[in-house]
């Protein structure tokens, strides 16, 4: 905005100062009078050019029309007009005026030479009609300059336009990442929270069970409940702190132990993990095939996070049963089963069946492009667990 004043200034004092310089052609004092009067309206009308810019070419239109009856015959001055008015067309209006106005400054400057009536000017042929063509090339010269101008300022319209959007879009996925990461910290600590609770649940009633009879089972089962109680607490301190941090990268943080905090489980600590159930009186056989260092880390955590999720809700629904757990590490992929030999037929194992948990392992192995199978087995009237959850290879 500021610019377009300066520059409306800068053409209305231009055209003041060659209206003074080209007094010289006035021949009368009511030619004097009718001559100032122009310049001024023209500087006058110059100063709203950016403004109302259809509104200033028509009165400078009419401001010419007048300066041809008056002087009867061209001048500095309605040279300059023209050329400010054919710059006008192309940076202030839009196609068809645009075209229409800069035609009308041709049509009336080739006019105003070619119908003169002062003598100096010469014959029409060839005199006029060069001196037509020499002030059409320095309006078209004109009209070139505003037409760049023009396209320069689109083009930077355009690219402050897209980099609005692109800051935008930058600030929707920086929102999306949040929402992501939030989700991934709430499914992250139903797990912990999930499993520690069913595992300190098996302990204590492991415990109560044989505190009379074997004190050193009741020691170990309290010890464990102790330790699966301070790793909760760790790991749901950690997510926590990731929660609360403000850092634009927290998607990509994950609790270590640099911070005093447990390191973030995977496919490795899944005889821990058989360990802490072992009170509960269910046979828990674990096998694993192949090499487990192969599994890259976010495919060997979300692997862990379906064993864990399926085996608490083994030993949570199903009681004391024989439950198998079986991990198969291939080149590309790893292939989880967990299942137990007690079908899920009672109400409140079909209300526990598409619960938040099970939701959460479905959206693990999705994120990773795996699948999952989640019901009855075919063949033992089970309960069964199948994930396979693949990877690139590097």
């Amino acid at each position: 905005m500021r610019r377009d004043i300066v520059h409306d200034i800068a053409a209305a004092a231009l055209a003041a100062l060659v209206g003074g310089l080209g007094q010289s052609i006035v021949s009368s004092d009511v030619e004097l009078s009718a001559y100032w009067g122009i310049v001024a309206s023209c500087s006058a009308i110059l100063l709203v050019r950016s403004r109302v810019p259809r509104t200033c070419l028509a009165v400078l239109a009419v401001l010419m029309l007048v300066h041809q009856i008056v002087l009867h015959q061209p001048s500095a001055l309605a040279a300059t007009i023209c050329v400010i008015a054919a710059y006008t067309t192309q940076t202030r209006l839009a196609p068809p005026w645009r075209w229409s106005y800069l035609a009308l400054i041709y049509i009336g400057a080739a006019g105003a030479i070619l119908l003169s009536t002062q003598d100096r000017l010469g014959p029409i042929w060839p005199n006029r009609v060069a001196i037509a063509v020499a002030v059409w090339a320095i309006i078209t010269i004109a009209a070139l300059a505003g037409a760049i101008r023009s396209r320069n300022r689109t083009r930077m319209e355009l690219a402050l336009e897209r980099a609005a959007f692109l800051e935008s879009h930058y600030e929707l996925a920086q929102r999306l990442a949040t929402a992501e990461e939030r989700t991934r910290i709430a499914r992250e600590m139903h797990d912990i929270l999930g499993h520690s609770l069913n595992a300190i649940a098996v302990q204590a009633e492991g415990a109560r069970y044989v505190i009379r009879s074997d004190t050193n089972r009741a020691e170990r089962a309290l010890a464990d409940i102790g330790r699966l109680s301070r790793t909760a607490v760790d790991e749901a301190h950690g997510l926590i702190q990731v929660l609360r941090a403000e850092d634009d990268h927290a998607s990509q943080r994950s609790v270590d132990t640099s911070n005093g905090q447990s390191p973030t489980p995977t496919l490795h600590d899944l005889g821990t993990l058989v360990r802490s159930f072992q009170p509960s009186g269910s046979a828990i056989r674990l096998r694993l095939d192949g090499d487990l260092s192969s599994v890259p880390p976010q495919v060997s955590v979300a692997a862990y996070r379906v064993v864990q999720e399926a085996l608490t809700n083994a030993i949570k629904h199903a009681g004391q049963v024989r439950v198998t757990i079986r991990v198969s590490v291939t080149s590309r992929e790893v292939r989880l089963l967990v299942a137990n030999g007690r079908p899920a037929t009672s109400d409140e194992d079909r209300k526990h069946t598409e619960g938040h948990g099970i939701t959460g392992m479905r959206e693990r192995v999705r994120a990773l492009g795996g699948r999952i199978d989640i019901g009855p087995d075919p063949t033992t009237s089970g309960w069964r667990v199948s994930a396979s959850l693949p990877w690139r290879a590097t």
